[in-house]
């Protein structure tokens, strides 16, 4: 009896480690540490992207959240660690425009997957739980190093490819790739305006409803918009492609001044 106890218990380990190896392995965080993080909430009122703060009245994403969309088709919830389908309207700012580069394009790639919403009102930064994220120099390239540079993804997306959006906002370590590596990767389909995110073993990462969020550097500095990866989620090679912020740099500029 106890020996079928054990193996028993057993199993349950071994299978409980093969699972975990595919979940995308994020951890609790709070907005008080990221205070640009937004939810972009679809039609129904529930969660659909990430998105970051850029500018009182601005909010940045990727452009295959928002193309086929009409701006009374989306809100941003800001200011918040937690969300929900059913949560009552706290917080929710609705969008009063929608700017999506003049070049996005599906094929190849997911090319120039970057857009701009514009808020009708304006938000007050307390710096506490609301503040801008921080855009980096126009064509800013990070030092590489041969074990990558730490960078951060923060968003409420699925925690596994069949899995559910996280109410609590998340938060995972990743390391961020030389374009080379990236390319490497992933069968030199990524070009020079996308940066890779990911872990050498694979099961950290991006997730359905993570894309548009933010890839952060040195806990501030957005360096990247989710924008594709290869499914299952955080698969083994292949790490997570986001838009390379600092290539769009100018466009931003341009659209909000």
């Amino acid at each position: 009896m106890w020996s079928n106890t054990i193996l028993l218990f057993l199993l349950i380990k071994i299978i409980s480690g093969f699972s975990m190896e595919r979940v995308v392995n994020g951890t609790d965080s709070s907005i008080t540490r990221y205070p640009f993080a937004v939810s972009m909430r679809g039609a129904t009122g529930s969660h659909k992207c990430g998105a970051s703060i850029i500018a009182p009245r601005y909010i940045l994403t990727a452009a295959h959240c928002v193309s086929v969309n009409k701006p009374d088709e989306i809100s941003i919830q800001y200011s918040t660690t937690d969300i929900g389908t059913g949560i009552e309207q706290i917080n929710v700012i609705p969008v009063k425009r929608i700017i999506v580069h003049e070049k996005y394009n599906v094929q190849p790639e997911f090319a120039n997957d970057i857009a701009l919403l514009e808020l009708k009102g304006q938000l007050v930064f307390n710096y506490k739980t609301l503040a801008p994220v921080t855009l980096p120099d126009a064509y800013y390239e990070i030092p590489q190093v041969p074990e990558g540079v730490q960078g951060v993804l923060v968003g409420w997306g699925k925690n596994e490819t069949n899995g559910f959006l996280q109410n609590h906002l998340q938060e995972v370590d990743l390391k961020i790739y030389s374009d080379e590596e990236c390319y490497s990767r992933h069968n030199n389909v990524t070009t020079v305006h996308q940066i890779c995110g990911g872990v050498d073993e694979g099961g950290k990462g991006q997730c359905s409803g993570d894309s548009g969020g933010p890839l952060v550097y040195n806990g501030t500095v957005q360096l990247g918009i989710v924008s594709w990866s290869i499914k299952p989620c955080a698969v083994y090679p292949y790490p997570g492609v986001y838009t390379k912020v600092s290539h769009y740099v100018d466009w931003i500029y341009k659209q909000i001044y």
